[in-house]
């Protein structure tokens, strides 16, 4: 899936959804309508003007892992879209996005998450719906490889969801003409993006919870 409207319907013909909310945390890029809070409390009729019955998409991203070794990357945070039905438009959904891997100064292993599917990593949706990232994936967001046949690291998607490189990788690029590229050397959160190698402990970025209607 290359852009939103290949999932996700233009208004027109057979209709579609017309507006587009992003939620992320209070670190949050300023591409976000809301990035001023760890969790928001949204209730579909008032907020929304939603009624029972009527569709909501979403496109889900986890925050992002960080690499615990010297030759492979992380993976960026994990994915889930779809269209979900509001049974109840009363009912409230709280939405939480999902928290990059946190800075690490050492190589001991401790806190890193190079697959992104820790707990504090997941974008959730509860309430009046049940959606977390876990049950999404990040398999475009691979991490680059600084060993072997050297890669650079997955697109995500749409620019979500960016994987990493190891530390390495720009070494071994060094009398290329092209530097390195993929992950997050300084974090932009809202994105999911993996944080970049172990030597430099930057830390992977947060996630974020689009809403269509």
């Amino acid at each position: 899936m290359s852009n939103f409207s290949d999932f996700f319907p233009a208004a027109g013909g057979g209709g579609g959804f017309t507006k587009r909310l992003k939620y992320t945390t209070a670190r949050g890029s300023d591409d976000a309508d809301y990035n001023n809070a760890a969790s928001y409390t949204v209730n579909p009729a008032t907020d929304l003007g939603l009624e029972d019955g009527a569709s909501l998409g979403y496109f889900m991203i986890g925050g992002g892992g960080m690499s615990n070794n010297n030759t492979s990357g992380a993976r960026g945070g994990m994915i889930i879209q779809g269209i979900a039905i509001i049974t109840s438009a009363s009912t409230d959904l709280i939405l939480t996005p999902g928290v990059g891997t946190p800075y690490v100064s050492t190589d001991n292993g401790s806190g890193y998450d190079n697959y992104a599917t820790g707990a504090a990593r997941q974008s959730t949706i509860a309430g009046g719906l049940s959606i977390t990232t876990a049950d999404g994936s990040n398999s475009s967001g691979y991490g680059g490889r600084d060993s072997g046949n050297i890669s650079n690291a997955g697109p995500g998607v749409n620019g979500y969801g960016v994987g990493s490189v190891p530390d390495g990788f720009r070494e071994s690029f060094a009398g290329y003409g092209n530097p390195w590229s993929g992950g997050n050397a300084f974090p932009v959160h809202g994105f999911g993006h993996a944080g970049l190698g172990v030597s430099n402990g930057y830390e992977g970025s947060d996630g974020a919870i689009i809403l269509f209607y």
